[in-house]
């Protein structure tokens, strides 16, 4: 008997996929991402003390293409893109542009700990247009709850801190972050659905050169970049490229095509606990009542959202004899 091949249709979802839970490598594998993720707010912070948000934003384009580069070449896959895989490459590029427009502007009117809280309703936000892009997903009360629990949690950070007394935070910033996170939500799903069809390579390839050639044309229109031989900078860059935008943006698409993304973002929740942590001792930003109270709301609320999926997904699906 042939198996059905998966389509993916005009909104991005799959008609049918091999997708499964996450087991103990998956599970594993997603917390050591979700923290090197958790340590990006602070690069980005300490890389903008001596460049621009967009001239920050393709050079950090241009590491993460090497390291793609690197990894297509050791697989021995083709650099060429096929026309059906045009169209879905074009969408998550643009998307992935705007979404590091808005994260690396608000990462600069705002402090690392408040865009690593705000950043982790992410999950959040992947679950619920998940929802919207497969009709026969409903939510339950236990997501209800748990979406309820981290807005009030982005409210917390978002209102909490933004007193003048609260150094280096200001509610655009922290608004901008917010959208950063719904757009990077988004991303996720499209590229879950995507990948089943395209290489996850071609899929990180395609962001990275469309990214670089709008950043580089922004910055030198809008910016005046700066260059530095400074070592914080330089450091700073490897981690936004070569570990994030690179080996974690890799690792990220080759775990969601493989498993349901409800199992995989459910341990992003230890996103903030890393972030804030890292802000604290390398920024020495100090957490205010906002920033924590709202960090717990949201944490609670993607634990209770990705594990109520979790569980129903490792229900609904058959065990391995």
């Amino acid at each position: 008997m042939v198996s059905e091949s998966p389509t993916v249709g005009e909104s991005g979802s799959v008609s049918s996929d091999s997708r499964r839970p996450a087991g103990l490598f998956g599970s594993a594998f997603s917390i050591f991402i979700a923290l090197l993720w958790g340590g990006l707010p602070v690069s980005i912070k300490t890389s903008l003390k001596y460049g621009a948000p967009l001239q920050i934003g393709w050079m950090r384009f241009v590491l993460g293409g090497l390291v793609t580069l690197l990894y297509m070449a050791v697989r021995r896959e083709s650099f060429s893109f096929k026309s059906s895989e045009i169209r879905p490459v074009l969408i998550v590029s643009l998307l992935f542009s705007v979404q590091l427009v808005f994260m690396n502007v608000g990462q600069d009117l705002t402090t690392a700990g408040h865009a690593t809280a705000i950043g982790t309703t992410m999950p959040i936000w992947a679950a619920t247009i998940a929802q919207i892009m497969i009709p026969s997903e409903r939510l339950s009360r236990w997501q209800v709850l748990a979406i309820a629990l981290s807005y009030a949690g982005v409210l917390a950070v978002v209102f909490g801190d933004t007193s003048e007394s609260t150094e280096g935070v200001t509610l655009l910033g922290d608004v901008l972050s917010l959208v950063a996170a719904i757009l990077l939500g988004l991303r996720i799903v499209l590229i879950s659905n995507f990948a089943q069809n395209v290489s996850e390579s071609k899929l990180m390839l395609g962001q990275q050169v469309v990214g670089t050639v709008l950043f580089l044309m922004a910055s030198y229109a809008f910016e005046r970049p700066t260059y530095t031989l400074e070592s914080d900078f330089w450091l700073a860059m490897a981690y936004q490229g070569l570990v994030i935008a690179g080996f974690g943006f890799l690792a990220n698409a080759w775990l969601v095509k493989r498993y349901l993304p409800s199992t995989i973002t459910f341990y992003y929740f230890v996103m903030p606990v890393a972030g804030v942590a890292l802000a604290w001792l390398i920024l020495g930003e100090d957490p205010g009542r906002g920033l924590i109270a709202g960090m717990v709301l949201v944490c609670v609320g993607a634990f209770v959202y990705g594990g109520e999926a979790y569980f129903k997904t490792m229900r609904r699906s058959p065990q391995p004899s």
